[in-house]
């Protein structure tokens, strides 16, 4: 009977607070990649369980260009769609064995990293090390995947 006098006397006090200074007490929830390690760091977790449409989910879909396969061109998309299509074409092919960010520079408007992805192409190529290269900028208050490269 107590126990439920004092919930009532607390849903009367918080119906009281006005919603502004409930909605101040309360702290406001992390912006996902709010850095650029943030982002690095969920690209090497995506990427590392190849998952193409989390990794789409880091681009800047105003204009990301993308490269997975050594000396291909980057391709350029303006929608993460296609991105996904771009990330899930390479990543089919490819057994990821490890994705591991080595390497990371940051300035006020950009930044970028560096990056070993070991993986079996199977076949002639069999398994092969190569540098990805990941260079993000600030949009809306979050960091986005600007370009994303692989060296040979």
């Amino acid at each position: 009977m107590r126990a439920a006098a004092l919930a009532l006397l607390f849903a009367a006090a918080a119906a009281a607070t006005p919603a502004s200074a409930r909605a101040e007490a309360a702290p406001p929830p992390p912006l996902p990649y709010a850095t650029p390690v943030r982002l690095f760091a969920a690209a090497e977790e995506a990427w590392s369980s190849s998952n193409a449409d989390l990794l789409a989910g880091l681009v800047d879909t105003t204009s990301v260009r993308i490269s997975l396969k050594p000396g291909a061109p980057l391709t350029e998309a303006t929608t993460r769609s296609a991105a996904a299509f771009l990330f899930q074409d390479q990543l089919r092919l490819v057994a990821t064995q490890s994705f591991q960010v080595f390497s990371i520079s940051v300035d006020k408007t950009s930044a970028s990293a560096a990056a070993r992805w070991d993986g079996d192409w199977g076949g002639r190529l069999g398994v092969r090390r190569l540098t990805v290269r990941m260079r993000a900028v600030p949009v809306g208050g979050r960091w986005c995947l600007r370009e994303v490269r692989v060296k040979g």
